[in-house]
């Protein structure tokens, strides 16, 4: 007789149909911590909460650059792939490219963001629009964050 040895117990990660979010927002700073609220919101409402600490973070740097850098609204879109990929994208007026700091000095409060998206975010990019979300000339910074698979009880993770 052959006895095989039980399975190992393999976490099964829920499917979670594709979904896309749009926060268009006024050329103001209170917006940022309406966007990262939102951002948490609609990941938590998907059963993403795991990608909300780099997520809101990533949005938040996303937007506050749209509103620093432009002077009209900007907007934030939050999509969910079925390859289970979140990007996050921020709209915004300007037609320049993003430009990192040639230097920022590690404590200073301000030119970081191109930093942390490089950091944080598994892939980003921009491109431009000659009829972007305001209907003239704007460009589009994204990121995304690829889902990772569930952690094993004994701390590993499966393949």
């Amino acid at each position: 007789m052959l006895v095989l040895p039980a399975p190992k117990h393999v976490p099964v990660t829920p499917e979670i149909e594709p979904f896309e979010y749009r926060l268009r927002v006024p050329n103001d700073a209170r917006a940022v911590p309406i966007a990262r609220g939102t951002t948490r919101a609609a990941l938590a409402a998907h059963g993403l909460g795991e990608l909300s600490g780099r997520a809101e973070l990533l949005a938040c740097e996303l937007l506050t650059n749209a509103i620093v850098h432009t002077a009209d609204a900007a907007e934030l879109r939050i999509a969910w792939s079925q390859w289970e990929v979140l990007t996050l994208t921020a709209w915004d007026s300007g037609d320049l490219p993003p430009a990192p700091r040639s230097r920022s000095h590690p404590y200073d409060d301000n030119g970081r963001g191109l930093t942390l998206l490089r950091s944080l975010a598994d892939n980003w990019g921009y491109f431009a629009s000659p009829h972007g979300f305001t209907c003239r000339p704007s460009k589009a910074v994204w990121c995304s964050i690829t889902r990772r698979p569930a952690s094993h009880p004994s701390g590993g993770s499966h393949p």
